[in-house]
């Protein structure tokens, strides 16, 4: 494996490199501009190794899906008039068990997520009304207070008691 390193490769994957290997490996290094003793070789080469098991896992995984899916078909075909027909209507119980349980996931995640909004909605009236309370009373005494600041508190012009000092008839 020239200008790769053949030894990491072999501890990576537990086997020795292809022709496809090479020529994958070898457009890398071109590409990057790698040399045979770069430190990025040992990264570069476990993306790859997990890129490659991944991939062979999904078109193993497609397989056997459509596997299922072929052998599921083929049941009815096989079956005789009757036995198709509960074929049939065993397969449309199981699909319909399973759109139920799909169906009370999906009313429990819009549930919460109502819930969830109604709480966040809650507080923000609660914040809200608080907030306009606050202002409200501020906008309350700041009246009293004009209107004391503009009338006085007493209810008649202020005058002078007999010792000289200054009295002021309050009325409730």
């Amino acid at each position: 494996m020239t200008g790769l390193p053949e030894d990491l490769f072999t501890q990576v994957y537990r086997r020795t490199p292809t022709d496809d290997d090479r020529a994958r490996l070898l457009a890398v290094k071109a590409g990057l501009g790698l040399s045979a003793r770069d430190e990025l070789w040992p990264v570069i080469l476990v993306l790859d190794h997990y890129d490659r098991a991944i991939r062979a896992g999904r078109a193993a995984t497609l397989r056997d899906v459509q596997r299922v899916l072929d052998a599921m078909n083929d049941i009815p075909d096989r079956a005789g008039p009757i036995a198709e027909a509960e074929a049939r209507k065993a397969i449309a119980r199981i699909i319909e068990e399973a759109s139920d349980k799909i169906a009370r996931a999906s009313a429990q995640k819009s549930i919460t997520t109502a819930d969830r909004i109604s709480r966040q909605q809650l507080i923000v009236a609660a914040v809200v009304g608080a907030l306009s309370a606050a202002c409200l009373a501020t906008a309350a005494a700041w009246g009293t207070y004009v209107v004391l600041e503009a009338r006085g508190i007493c209810a008649e012009p202020p005058g002078r008691a007999r010792d000289g000092s200054i009295v002021c008839f309050v009325q409730r």
